[in-house]
């Protein structure tokens, strides 16, 4: 309802402020918030974040799933990226988001094929695909 989605963003703008000052804190007002609003796409994309600054890859990488699952049925796209044709912002977005926790988590050859489809998508780079792509070819390098 529209109800809970507003209370959820409220919950959400929570687990902003609480982010640098109480991490445990921000984490439960930003799970919160997807309680309350499954499929509000900046509550997946800050749970993301929040677990990627804190370290925590593994919560990442599923928080991340669940926002590409989000963003996908917010698009009427199928559940398998691999499938998708086309893909509006929000949803190359959370790709895009997915494809950086695999690079984060040591896991290369999963981000390439993420990023890749992202920059196939969105040739003009409105998402940013450009810079996953050029870390991937950083840590590449560096290997």
């Amino acid at each position: 309802t529209v109800l809970s989605y507003c209370f959820g963003l409220l919950t959400l703008q929570q687990g902003v402020a609480a982010h640098f000052s109480d991490r445990a804190l921000a984490e439960r007002h930003f799970l919160a918030a997807l309680s309350l609003a499954p499929d509000a796409l900046p509550a997946h994309r800050c749970l993301v974040k929040h677990y990627n600054r804190c370290r925590e890859f593994d919560k990442a990488l599923a928080a991340a799933r669940g926002w590409v699952a989000a963003a996908a049925r917010s698009a009427g796209l199928p559940d398998d990226w691999i499938l998708w044709k086309s893909a509006p912002g929000p949803a190359l977005a959370a790709l895009k988001g997915l494809a950086f926790v695999h690079l984060r988590c040591g896991e290369p050859v999963q981000a390439e094929a993420m990023i890749r489809r992202v920059i196939a998508l969105d040739p003009h780079d409105a998402v940013g695909g450009s810079v996953v792509a050029a870390l991937l070819e950083e840590t590449r390098l560096t290997a």
